[in-house]
């Protein structure tokens, strides 16, 4: 009987775990999680928007998937609906750009309407109609998605890992420290505890302690932790109804709960931990963006904020899946997701646990985002919004 260990109880780990076990009846399954009330993980601190404007194709596809499976979250999962409520609900999702991103979203405009998505392109009348009270003197172009929605991501994770309990999946309290091969396979884990584990398939979604992971066996990765910081405020004025937004700028606001978010990509800064929420961002640039963008945001009130990381990859914001191929051939990488994790968590834990089971992965193609393009350095020309 093999054993087959993942490393990270988060979202990505745990439904890969019920995919797994679900699907494969010869097999031991172990998670090992060091922080099972994940208080540093980045899914209780997640949006949790699952969002449709991607840059893509295979994206597009593990996002619709990844909604059909949110809404019909307890039927998917046999679990009860009383046990979890992610508080699945549409919200809508708008992009903005300039003239010199016109092309560009055009081109998006027809991959994502060809794929399936309920997208439209908006001109700057369209966009002043949808936001009456919004300043679009700068903008040329949108892309509405009506149908974007929102779930609560740690109830996800608290459904994927329960459903994979009920399958008899184990998950222990513990931590990776060393990993044995012999330069071709895994052979065993040995936990900070004393453990050791012989283990016939490592799976390493440990996200943005992911890199550290690889370490132990040699593989390089370019995946590092980058901040993002939240901050929360409520309205002084009532402003008319608002789908999340995505400026052009990197600002991005959206209601939540009787108040709003604001934040901005981190991408291309400092990374590295940093749990420090930083006030003076949101008092020195994103209120100021944010009052460019409509008078109704002049007066408002700053309620507080939280600090997530993203495990982003630096090569090109995606995420690195499978195994590696040229190296330990039984250890497979499911990290680096950039921030799509959550959304993307219900395909592609589907695709790896074929993969794993057959072969090959069926109903989601995974071969542009494995390992040898980190190895060849050819990033995927990934032309969608930043995270």
């Amino acid at each position: 009987m093999s054993k087959i260990a993942i490393i990270g109880g988060g979202i990505i780990g745990s439904s890969i775990a019920w995919n797994l076990a679900k699907s494969c009846l010869t097999s031991e399954f172990i998670v090992i999680e060091p922080d099972p009330i994940h208080e540093f993980a980045e899914i209780p601190r997640a949006i949790g928007g699952i969002r449709f404007v991607q840059g893509l194709i295979e994206n597009l596809k593990m996002s619709l998937y990844g909604r059909y499976v949110f809404k019909n979250f307890a039927r998917e999962l046999n679990i009860q609906e009383d046990f979890v409520d992610l508080n699945f609900h549409e919200c809508g999702y708008l992009f903005l750009g300039t003239g010199n991103t016109v092309k560009a979203f055009e081109e998006n405009y027809r991959m994502l309407s060809e794929g399936g998505a309920d997208i439209k392109l908006m001109d700057k009348r369209s966009l002043e109609a949808l936001l009456p009270s919004f300043n679009f003197k700068d903008i040329d172009v949108g892309l509405y998605s009506p149908s974007d929605s929102r779930i609560d991501p740690y109830s996800a994770l608290r459904g994927f890992k329960q459903a994979a309990i009920d399958l008899g999946v184990e998950y222990k309290k513990d931590r990776v420290v060393d990993i044995n091969h012999d330069h071709r396979r895994v052979n065993s884990v040995k936990l900070e505890s004393g453990t050791f584990i012989p283990v016939d398939i490592i799976i390493n979604a440990a996200n943005c302690w992911a890199p550290d992971i690889c370490k132990m066996v040699g593989m390089k990765v370019p995946i590092e932790p980058v901040r993002r910081q939240t901050f929360y405020f409520n309205m002084e004025k009532e402003i008319e109804k608002l789908p999340a937004a995505r400026d052009h700028n990197g600002l991005s606001v959206r209601p939540d709960g009787a108040g709003f978010i604001a934040g901005k990509t981190a991408v291309g800064g400092k990374t590295g931990f940093n749990w420090e929420l930083d006030y003076r961002k949101f008092e020195n640039e994103l209120w100021h963006l944010m009052a460019s963008r409509s008078p109704f945001f002049e007066t408002i009130k700053y309620k507080g904020g939280w600090v997530g990381h993203y495990d982003q990859c630096l090569l090109d914001g995606n995420p690195i899946l499978g195994p590696w191929e040229n190296g330990l051939s039984n250890f497979i990488l499911a990290a680096g997701f950039s921030g799509h994790g959550l959304q993307h968590a219900p395909a592609i834990s589907l695709a790896l646990s074929e993969q794993i089971n057959h072969g090959e992965a069926k109903s989601f193609d995974l071969s542009r985002f494995s390992y040898k393009r980190v190895e060849d350095n050819k990033p995927l020309g990934d032309t969608g919004p930043t995270p």
